[in-house]
């Protein structure tokens, strides 16, 4: 059996020195990619998290080879223009190791934090839309003029601009609308490991005739650890190009290596 590509989400979790460990280890196991959550609001505030764009640019310094992919950003956090820069830099920055994983945005009660209106599920889907198709416009490094009904740009640029644009991972979670829509744009699909989402990612992948990658996401963080992982990953298979894992908790540089562990076990290595 192949083992599938897996990508790490190192969150939640409070302090950095065990972040910068786990990235490490996971250079070096053969992980595919690493990232975080992107919640700038904690509640309680006991959970914390490390997210944000310095720490992506810390562990490109930090790593060789592991790929930098959110999981994923919120669109209502930011502006075109700081997606703009700040995915260019970190594409330069990483030796193009930064995907630019992202979503519509969800999880009000952060929004109600910060004084942020929190729009309806239909002009947040649109809103990513547009400014997915206008970032993959201003990555060419040439002036952009773009009038959505939530992305208007005159003349903008950012320069310099990546060498090859980073791939898009969008976020679906829950939302079969969010996936209707996503594959027309996005270059993989992630969705919640729920075989009735699932489904309908590969129908949308297959009805829109676009080379769309498709992604699942599991949580393992803190008590969601399943008793047995290597089973999971196992029954995972090689159904989807890539899984994320979500392994915030104590001692997270551990867990890399015990999800290395069970990677190595579910393609059938009798080494481990």
């Amino acid at each position: 059996m192949t083992a599938p590509r897996i990508g790490l989400v190192l969150s939640p979790v409070a302090q950095w020195a065990p972040i910068v460990e786990a990235a490490k280890a996971a250079d070096e196991l053969g992980f595919e990619a690493i990232g975080f959550w992107d919640h700038y609001h904690a509640d309680p505030p006991e959970w914390a998290y490390i997210c944000g764009w310095s720490a992506y640019g810390a562990l490109a310094a930090q790593t060789s080879r592991v790929r930098l992919v959110p999981m994923v950003l919120n669109n209502l956090h930011y502006d075109v223009g700081v997606l703009a820069k700040e995915s260019s830099v970190l594409a330069l920055a990483s030796g193009g190791r930064f995907e630019l994983g992202i979503g519509a945005g969800d999880w009000p009660a952060s929004f109600t934090a910060w004084g942020q209106p929190f729009p309806d599920a239909q002009s947040r889907i649109a809103r990513l839309e547009e400014t997915v198709r206008a970032l993959r416009e201003i990555w060419t490094g040439k002036q952009v003029t773009f009038q959505g009904e939530h992305v208007r740009l005159t003349k903008a640029a950012s320069t310099p601009a990546p060498p090859e644009p980073p791939r898009i991972v969008v976020g679906t979670g829950p939302s079969g609308r969010m996936i209707d829509r996503a594959v027309d744009f996005a270059d993989e699909l992630n969705v919640y490991a729920e075989e009735h989402l699932l489904d309908s990612a590969r129908a949308a992948i297959e009805r829109s005739g676009r080379p769309v990658g498709l992604s699942t996401y599991l949580d393992w963080s803190w008590g969601a650890w399943p008793e047995d992982h290597e089973a999971e990953l196992a029954r995972l298979g090689d159904r989807f190009d890539r899984v994320f894992i979500s392994i915030g908790g104590d001692d997270m540089p551990g867990r890399v290596r015990l999800v290395a562990k069970a990677r190595r076990a579910a393609a059938g290595d009798q080494t481990v």
